[in-house]
C-alpha cells in the first residue's frame, strides 16, 4: 500500500512510482504543469499575514501535497 515517508527531510510516496514511459507521457506533462502552478498560487497566498492559524496550516499541508505529487515525476528510488 502507498503512503507518504520521510527521508531526509523530504517527502515520499512510497511504494508508488511513475513509469518512464508514464513519466514521459503528454498527460503527466499537462497535470504536473497544472500541480506546479498550484503550488505557486499555494505559495503566494501562504504570505498572506492575516490568515489564521488554522488556515495557514490547512494550506501547508496542501502545499506538501503538492510536492509529493511533483515529486512522482523525478527518478527516485522507492522508499
Amino acid at each position: 500500500m502507498a503512503g507518504i515517508v520521510e527521508h531526509g527531510g523530504e517527502r515520499f510516496v512510497a511504494g508508488f512510482e511513475l513509469s518512464a514511459g508514464e513519466r514521459a507521457h503528454p498527460l503527466w506533462a499537462r497535470l504536473r504543469a497544472h500541480l506546479v502552478e498550484q503550488l505557486a498560487d499555494a505559495r503566494v497566498r501562504n504570505d498572506d499575514a492575516s490568515m489564521t492559524e488554522a488556515a495557514t496550516a490547512a494550506l501547508r499541508g496542501r502545499i506538501a501535497t503538492l510536492k509529493v505529487l511533483i515529486a512522482l515525476g523525478d527518478d527516485r528510488p522507492i522508499l
